[in-house]
Order: structure tokens, then C-alpha cells, then sequence
């Protein structure tokens, strides 16, 4: 074929092409479930962060929810560098269930922890500052980084780690998580060690740029968008690329560990725990630990949770959540076991805290259960951290599944 020809192919496709993003946008034919990327970027410490500035849809199976990155990379109002005079300034770390980007950003329980505190009499004439550095994905590694880079410059009074008993402990591990762009710490001689590794991976920048261009060619492109979700349906059998696999968890956190990798993730995930809690206190500030729930812990009705945990293979829902709370009792770290008590306020009040739209209400922390989860923090906070000296662990009461 002559170079006349191709060009002649080439101007046909595009018209095509052009033609078929025309007919889609017309017919309001699209799947908004790319684009993701758009709000996160590339750190140097962290390997992934929310892009500050970053705004638009944030759409998932479950949600639409307009959501607003600030200028300081939170999924947060603007906040001042230096903390204003009196002032009691709360800083969160955690995953995806802190950042919340399924709910309003008023109605996250960061949010609400901050509204509650207001009523707090240990507080005075005090005003609360409850600042979100929750991120999408993040590990217990990168909360402890995140603290070290971004959250002691502001100057908190008091800390909370949220740690998500139902991916945190594998997600520490570089071998049950298998994921080389993210930043990892590994025993060696009795202490943690950074393994930083994944800055030093070919083209791990540039994967970044690569992908920002995608989700921004996927989010202003119908048929980009059809491409995208027929490729998800293909690979996972829906077009949102998502996988429902018994609520997502793995049997192996539910029981004692007889793999060394499950061993060493959660030797790891404590060991995490203890060093944050340790620096905090260094630095003249207080610390709680708050161990958050998953939608099966939580499920309002006894006889569905049981068919959920024999369809997982589990015998034991708050193994994990006792587990990190025997731990920060012989470390003797103010601990908040969330889960037990979400079951209770869920079975009692015949409510779903986790989900939204679909059948098994899979996924996140909805706004119920944002404000539910909110309410008992700040209970927590107000009795036992800010009242006086941190106290030794004091976590909910273990209720067994039924």
C-alpha cells in the first residue's frame, strides 16, 4: 500500500473515531469509572498521594461524590501551617476509609469527630482542628511516612492511626501485597528498616505520567470510557473492574498464622503500630490507636453473617481486631476496637454501616456509618486522651459473632 493509501486509512479512522465519540455523547452513552488517577501523583516518599488541587467525580459502583483535593494534597478544607492559638489540633492517618472519598467530606468521621469534640467538657473554651490525612490505598508504612513528612510540620496535639484490620496486615508485606511501587519497612536485627526500593524501579515515574495521561484521555472521552468498561467487564464481569469475593477478605486473617509471610506481616504491622506510637510520644504528643471495621464484621443480620463467614471460610470476624488489641495493651497504647460495637449499634438498629447500593452492601464505611464510627471517637478522645495523660489501652468490649 502506497504512502497515499495509508494516509487515506489514517484520515477514514480518525473520522470514524471521531464520529463514534460524536454518536456516544449524543446517545449520553458513557462510564465514568476511569479517570481515577487524575487525583493522585507521584511522591518520592510515599510512592503514591491525593494530587493537591485535584477535583471532580469520584464515581465507584456504589458512589458519585464530587470530591475536592486542597492545595496541601488533603481531602480536607486549608488549613494554616502554624496551629492558631488555642487550639487543640487532631491530626488522622489512615487508608481509603479515612479519606472517604464515597461521602461528602462533611459527613466523613474525621468530620464528625471534630463537630462532636466541641461538646467535649475537657475541652474548655478550646476550639478543635481535626485535620485529614487519610489516603487511598495507603499502608501502615506510608501512615508512618506520611506522619514524619507531612503531618508533624502542622503540629498536632494528638494522633490517630486508624488501622484497617482488613487489608493493613497483608498490605505490610511486600510478599502477600506483591506490589514494587510502594515503600515497605522489613525486620532486620530486632528493628525496623526502610525498603525504599520502589524509587529505584525503571520507568516508576514515568508509569505515573502515563497513567495521569490515561485517566485524563478515559475522563473527556465517551468512547474511551465504553473501551474501558468493556475491557473491565471482560477481565472481572462488571464495568467498574471490581471483584466481590466474600467481602473481599482473606481467610488467612481470621486464624492464627502458619505461614511465615503471614508471620512476618503481622510482626511487621505491630512492630509499625509500636514506632508510631513511640515517635508520637516523643514529640510531646498523644496517641490512639483506632481499628476500623469491615462490611462482614458488621452485617445487621446474625443468621446473613453467618452465611458470609461460611462462604469465606471464617470462624472467628474480630480475630484480627483482638489481636491488635492485646498488642496495644502490652504496649500499653489507647486503642478504640470500633468493630464490636458498629455490630451492636448495626444489629440492633437493623442497619447497614458499610455500602450503599449493592445486594451484600459490600465496600467503605457509608454516611450512617461515618457518623456512628465518628460519634464513638470523639466519646473515646474526649475521656480518655484529652482529659489528662494518655492512658493504657481501654478498647471496646469483644463481642463474639453469632
Amino acid at each position: 500500500m502506497t504512502q497515499k493509501h495509508w494516509r487515506k486509512v489514517l484520515v477514514w479512522v480518525v473520522c470514524v473515531l471521531i464520529a463514534i465519540e460524536i454518536g456516544l455523547r449524543i446517545a449520553h452513552v458513557g462510564y465514568p469509572t476511569g479517570g481515577k488517577d487524575l487525583f493522585f501523583t507521584w511522591d518520592p516518599h510515599t510512592g503514591i498521594a491525593p494530587r493537591p488541587g485535584a477535583q471532580g467525580l469520584w464515581h465507584t459502583p456504589e458512589y458519585d461524590v464530587f470530591v475536592h483535593i486542597n492545595s496541601q494534597g488533603l481531602r480536607d478544607r486549608e488549613h494554616a501551617l502554624q496551629k492558631p492559638p488555642n487550639t487543640l489540633r487532631i491530626a488522622v492517618l489512615g487508608d481509603s476509609y479515612t479519606e472517604a472519598l464515597q461521602v461528602p467530606m462533611e459527613k466523613d468521621y474525621s468530620s464528625v469527630l471534630e463537630q462532636a469534640l466541641t461538646g467535649c467538657p475537657s475541652m474548655h473554651d478550646k476550639t478543635v482542628e481535626v485535620m485529614n490525612f487519610g489516603a487511598n490505598s495507603f499502608t501502615t508504612a506510608q501512615e508512618l511516612l506520611r506522619l514524619r513528612e507531612r503531618v508533624w510540620p502542622y503540629s498536632p496535639d494528638v494522633v490517630i492511626l486508624a488501622f484497617d484490620t482488613g487489608n493493613n496486615v497483608y498490605k505490610n508485606s511486600r510478599a502477600l501485597q506483591k506490589d514494587p511501587s510502594r515503600p515497605y519497612f522489613v525486620e532486620r536485627d530486632g528493628k525496623l528498616v526502610l525498603d525504599d526500593s520502589f524509587v529505584h524501579v525503571p520507568g516508576a515515574h514515568a508509569r505515573w505520567l502515563w497513567n495521569y495521561f490515561s485517566s485524563w484521555s478515559i475522563k473527556h472521552s465517551r468512547l474511551l470510557q465504553v473501551v474501558a468498561a468493556g475491557t473491565n467487564y471482560l477481565r472481572y464481569g462488571n464495568i467498574d473492574g471490581l471483584i466481590s469475593t466474600g467481602m473481599g477478605l482473606s481467610p488467612a486473617l481470621y486464624r492464627d498464622p502458619d505461614d511465615p509471610a503471614w508471620q512476618d506481616a503481622w510482626q511487621v504491622s505491630q512492630d509499625l503500630i509500636a514506632e508510631m506510637h513511640d515517635e508520637v510520644l516523643a514529640r510531646g504528643s498523644k496517641f490512639l490507636l483506632l481499628t476500623l471495621s469491615s462490611s462482614i464484621q458488621v452485617e445487621p443480620n446474625p443468621a446473613e453473617r453467618q452465611k458470609l463467614m461460611n462462604r469465606v471460610g471464617i470462624t472467628d470476624l474480630f480475630y484480627p481486631d483482638r489481636r491488635v488489641q492485646q498488642f496495644a495493651e502490652s504496649r500499653r497504647i489507647p486503642v478504640l476496637t470500633l468493630a464490636p460495637y458498629l455490630q451492636k449499634y448495626a444489629e440492633a438498629n437493623r442497619v447497614y454501616l458499610h455500602g450503599q447500593r449493592s445486594a451484600d452492601h459490600q465496600g467503605l464505611l457509608n454516611e450512617l456509618g461515618h457518623k456512628v464510627a465518628g460519634e464513638l471517637v470523639a466519646q473515646k478522645v474526649c475521656q480518655d486522651i484529652v482529659s489528662g495523660p494518655a492512658s493504657p489501652a481501654v478498647a471496646a468490649e469483644h463481642v463474639s459473632p453469632r
